[in-house]
């Protein structure tokens, strides 16, 4: 679920999205909003997202360093295993 969610979250940044909101990731995802809402605020105290300074599910999320790490393990580990298009 967390690589899911990094990978989309990095996905929708690079498309240039203004915004990055819970609400465009649980769509792009095909998730349910609040299944992705747990999971943000799960990463965010690990330290992988920034939800930013709002207090709402409008957040303008982004990785951090640790998160961005993260995906780029998880992406090498699915590339050596043949799991990449």
């Amino acid at each position: 679920m967390q690589w899911l969610l990094l990978e989309t979250v990095e996905e929708l940044r690079q498309a240039k999205f203004e915004r990055v909101t819970q609400s465009a990731v649980a769509k792009r995802a095909g998730l349910a909003r609040g299944l992705v809402s747990y999971w943000m605020r799960m990463m965010e105290e690990y330290g992988l997202i920034d939800r930013g300074q709002d207090a709402v599910p409008s957040y303008d999320l982004i990785l951090t360093s640790s998160g961005a790490a993260t995906l780029r393990r998880c992406n090498e580990r699915l590339e050596a295993a043949g799991l990449t298009g």
